[in-house]
């Protein structure tokens, strides 16, 4: 059961793949924790293991839920603070309280999730009671149902459910990862002028930019932050504009970072071979790739996992 809502997510007409996680990741914190330890120390009473390098075991008590939101960090971080507009790389479990019954594990499908927070991308229960802990962190989540999913329900999740989760926040990703890099200045001829200070959303001025014949990515800025893997999930801010009138469709400054697979853009890959967070790339798409209209893409890059 996937935690977004169930409203049009809006992507980069389906270039960009958001994903919901990559096996690779490693947490840039480590928390603290004892391989089969319980925490029981809060108010809503559920019991849960703190090991966070393994999944949760979540017993839920034989009693009515709380009606307000339940916030327990059961292993405190000490990362960075999640904010709202971060790109939040986690791994939960989340169980009814009714039946105890899962229904949904990132550690089922041996991937975190990896999604926008604080910017509606997610059920409110955990806009609410993620924000401010720290990466590192293993929190318990009791959400009740007006910040979850309703009287309406969800796929497995019946109407007027109440949800527990155990999520552990393994990373976040920040426009502030992109403010370090060096500009490219023998460019090819033919791509738009893009300005914009990095870590800020870029300008795109199409007038000097000529349509491709074939897609391409070329690197305009060299990130000098830390390495990124390209082979594995990439985590960009991206501006998506007509190349023909210069009109913007999408930019995730708008919200949050997303998470990408670099063989999603044509020569992202390879583009990207070598390269470091706070990397700028133009993607050019060839009207022959788009259904007749040619696009281009800046990608600013702000780390891999």
């Amino acid at each position: 059961m996937p935690l977004f809502r169930l409203v049009p997510i809006a992507v980069l007409l389906g270039l960009l793949t958001i994903l919901t996680g990559c096996s690779s990741a490693d947490s840039d914190a480590a928390a603290t924790s004892d391989a089969g330890a319980t925490s029981d120390t809060g108010t809503s009473g559920v019991v849960t293991s703190t090991d966070t390098a393994s999944a949760p075991e979540i017993t839920v008590p034989n009693s009515e839920p709380p009606a307000d939101l339940v916030v327990e960090t059961v292993v405190e971080g000490d990362g960075d603070e999640v904010m709202a507009g971060d790109l939040l790389l986690a791994d939960y479990a989340g169980v009814l309280w009714d039946t105890g019954e899962e229904f949904d594990s990132s550690w089922s499908r041996d991937e975190p999730a990896a999604f926008g927070i604080g910017v509606q991308a997610v059920i409110a229960g955990w806009d609410n009671g993620l924000v401010g802990q720290r990466v590192g962190s293993r929190v318990l989540l009791v959400i009740p149902p007006d910040l979850g999913y309703g009287e309406e329900g969800s796929g497995e999740i019946p109407g007027g459910a109440t949800l527990v989760f155990v999520v552990d926040i393994r990373d976040t990703f920040s426009a502030a990862d992109a403010t370090e890099g060096t500009p490219v200045t023998d460019l090819p001829d033919g791509l738009p002028t893009v300005t914009g200070d990095p870590g800020t959303q870029p300008t795109i001025d199409v007038s000097t930019a000529t349509a491709p014949q074939t897609s391409t990515s070329t690197v305009v800025v060299e990130g000098t932050g830390e390495p990124i893997d390209a082979t594995a999930a990439v985590a960009a801010h991206a501006v998506q504009a007509s190349l023909d009138s210069g009109e913007v469709l999408f930019s995730t400054w708008e919200s949050a970072p997303v998470g990408l697979s670099a063989e999603a853009l044509p020569g992202l890959a390879e583009a990207l071979d070598s390269a470091a967070a706070g990397t700028r790339v133009i993607t050019m798409i060839s009207a022959d790739d788009n259904d007749g209209e040619p696009l281009v893409l800046v990608v600013d890059v702000l780390g891999s996992y």
